[in-house]
């Protein structure tokens, strides 16, 4: 039997136990870091000081995801990013004791721009793995459980996102900002620790070392996942679609979910809602959260063709009746926060189609650098939403921009689902179209 078919027919042992924790740690690690800004806004009140972590995002996306395809491997391109990090984290812990004990304002240049710095950094490096993570998890996980996987593991993103929200609304009562900044780091600190224990342990991905042509260590990493087989009915029967017709795809889709995500979750309150920002978050994330457990156990009774487009046709349901009721909202927040929280659930449904078809259908040689360079344009669009419509005094225009975002992502998948294929069962080599040879 061929290596690669090994790994797909792998039944489940305790190393796969370790890569699911490796992969659900650092998705938690993303959620908690990329929150700090959006929460501590209020506060710092300068735009650039969310917009710096959305350009960090896009370099984060382009820089590991390369380095990890061309040079390092997914478990060496941890390394470096947990580095990163970590170190952004320890700086953002220092910058709030200063602040806490020597009585100087966050707002004040000089720990500002160190602030700024130690997030920039921080958010380089859980930004950057992403692909790769989502990489990982595509090319190591049996068959069987790999798209419920690629839709769990991410979904301790919006955990982290929900815990580090919690965390501010528990400290905000001391009305200062630098017990929540610490607070924050110390939770990523923690995590990180736990983090380091588990990928030490980690095997390399065994289908990047067989596309680079290291055969004995192939041999050597497949022997982690166990002797132990399962026959398994595969999918073979994919569509053939050029790749710029599958980057496409997911470009749209990325940008409908990326955009509406952010800023409904994590803006929405910063711009009209400030008093209530830390709460809207918290609500949005609680959505995310069930929705993504809910979308774990789905996505292997659901063809994902017909699971992208529930998703997405769901999400623009229920913007419209946010859209239809946002004029009136002071008076009645709770269905406000009912509405959001059930568009995030289908926002959550979205990240999951995203995270399943990325990984699955963009070529093996370089899949993490296509996943980061698919990113590029949610993300370069994030930064220039974020910095527009911070202008906009409308809620209703505010929430009409989100909604022809929703639309988007709708077209794209109605689209799909005629001319696309399910990745359901299929082997990652069939659903990328790609012929893997060894070396």
């Amino acid at each position: 039997m061929e290596p690669l078919d090994k790994v797909d027919k792998a039944v489940w042992t305790s190393t796969h136990s370790l890569l699911f924790a490796s992969l659900a740690l650092g998705f938690f690690m993303w959620g908690t870091i990329s929150t700090i800004a959006p929460l501590l806004y209020p506060s710092i009140n300068n735009v650039f000081f969310i917009i710096a972590p959305i350009v960090a995002t896009l370099a984060g996306n382009l820089i590991f995801p390369f380095i990890s395809d061309k040079m390092y491997g997914r478990k060496r391109t941890f390394i470096v990013t947990m580095s990163m990090y970590g170190s952004g984290a320890l700086i953002i812990a220092i910058v709030s004791l200063v602040s806490q004990f020597t009585k100087i304002p966050l707002t004040s240049p000089a720990l500002l721009y160190t602030l700024t710095f130690g997030i920039v950094l921080g958010v380089l490096g859980v930004e950057g793995e992403v692909p790769v993570m989502l990489s990982y998890a595509a090319e190591m996980m049996p068959i069987v459980r790999r798209d419920q996987v690629l839709v769990l593991a991410p979904n301790f993103d919006n955990i982290g996102a929900m815990v580090a929200s919690a965390i501010v609304l528990v400290s905000a009562s001391s009305s200062a900002p630098t017990l929540e900044l610490l607070s924050l780091s110390l939770t990523a600190l923690v995590g990180l620790g736990f983090l380091i224990a588990v990928r030490l342990r980690l095997p390399e991905s065994v289908r990047w070392l067989y596309v680079k042509g290291f055969r004995e260590r192939v041999e050597a990493e497949l022997s982690k996942l166990g002797n132990r087989i399962q026959e398994v009915k595969e999918n073979r029967n994919v569509s053939k679609l050029s790749l710029l017709s599958r980057y496409w795809f997911l470009v749209a889709i990325a940008i409908s979910q990326y955009l509406t995500y952010g800023l409904m979750a994590f803006y929405i309150g910063d711009f009209y809602f400030p008093s209530l920002e830390n709460f809207i978050v918290f609500i949005a994330n609680v959505g995310a959260s069930v929705a993504g457990v809910i979308a774990g156990f789905a996505v292997n009774r659901v063809k994902s063709r017909k699971f992208s487009l529930f998703s997405f046709l769901g999400g623009t349901v229920t913007i419209l009746g946010i859209l239809l009721t946002i004029n009136s909202v002071s008076s009645n927040m709770g269905l406000f926060y009912g509405l959001l929280l059930l568009n995030m659930a289908f926002s959550e449904f979205g990240w999951a189609v995203r995270t399943i078809y990325e990984p699955l259908i963009l070529p093996s040689s370089n899949r993490a650098f296509m996943i980061g360079l698919v990113r590029v344009f949610p993300i370069t669009l994030s930064s220039l939403s974020v910095y527009f419509t911070s202008f906009i005094n409308s809620p209703f225009l505010y929430v009409l921009y989100n909604t022809a975002l929703w639309a988007l992502g709708a077209i794209a998948t109605i689209t799909w689902y005629f001319k696309g294929y399910d990745v359901n069962m299929t082997p990652i080599e069939v659903s990328s179209q790609s012929v893997v040879k060894e070396g």
